[in-house]
């Protein structure tokens, strides 16, 4: 995992904080941000990160026919999941988080 990733989202929560928003408490707001194309909610850190709205990625907006606008800024989201691996000693399986 690359420290790169940590970094980002730890400058973006401080951001918030500077702005005067305390990213992990919940607003009296009754939005969420979601995914456009399949309308999940986002879970884990993506809350603290994402404003409401609605989020596409480049491949879903050129799926569906649309362009992304010239200078448009993009979000940083985290996808995670948990990989079973070997250990290297054993042939047991453990379980180790992945985010990307």
């Amino acid at each position: 995992m690359s420290k790169k990733i940590y970094e980002m989202i730890t400058n973006q929560i401080i951001e918030k904080l500077k702005a005067g928003t305390i990213p992990w408490r919940q607003p009296f707001k009754n939005g969420l941000a979601v995914n456009r194309k399949t309308q999940k909610p986002y879970r884990g850190i993506n809350t603290f990160l994402l404003d409401d709205g609605e989020y596409a990625t480049f491949k879903q907006i050129q799926e569906a026919g649309g362009k992304v606008k010239k200078g448009a800024k993009s979000q940083i989201v985290v996808f995670g999941k948990m990989l079973e691996v070997e250990e290297e000693d054993s042939d047991q399986l453990k379980k180790v988080p992945m985010l990307r």
